[in-house]
């Protein structure tokens, strides 16, 4: 029983620190390399809002533009993104293996009006679990199908 308690307590340790890992967003670059952005460094990208019309009146998201998560990644955006990147899109992934598509150029506030953001925040409270830790929110979207909910992954890639 004596050895049951530290294995029980590191089991415990190790399920309370899951949600913190999680909390990395994986990002995978067109040359097959990846990237973690962690959600400390997210926390300081410069952020914006997006507001969508919800069942019970307009809901508004808030969270780091998706130019600058790209940016953290080393994804090419602003004057980076001229030439071979402009055939750029990036693959954002939910937990549940739902997905959308945007081109890069569409994702980059230098390059596009729409704002498209990385969603932590919901009517000023953090996500709710169905929706966190992120979700994807694109503004002027006439329907919300690109809006993928629990984000865990992008991958970043060049059409041929």
């Amino acid at each position: 029983m004596r050895r049951l308690i530290p294995a029980l307590a590191a089991v415990a340790l190790l399920a309370a620190a899951a949600p913190a890992l999680a909390q990395d967003l994986r990002v995978t670059r067109a040359d097959g390399t990846s990237a973690a952005v962690t959600a400390a460094a997210l926390a300081d990208l410069p952020r914006a809002t997006v507001t969508v019309a919800g069942g019970s009146g307009p809901q508004v998201y808030e969270g780091p533009a998706l130019a600058y998560v790209m940016r953290a990644a080393g994804l090419p955006v602003g004057m980076r993104a001229h030439g071979e990147p402009m055939k750029g899109y990036v693959v954002v992934r939910g937990a549940d293996g739902y997905a959308a598509v945007l081109s890069a150029a569409e994702a980059d506030k230098a390059l596009h009006e729409d704002v498209v953001i990385l969603a932590d925040r919901l009517d000023g409270q953090p996500l709710p679990d169905k929706e966190g830790p992120w979700r994807l929110v694109v503004d002027d979207d006439i329907r919300p199908w690109r809006s993928v909910r629990q984000v865990v992954a992008m991958d970043y890639r060049v059409a041929e």
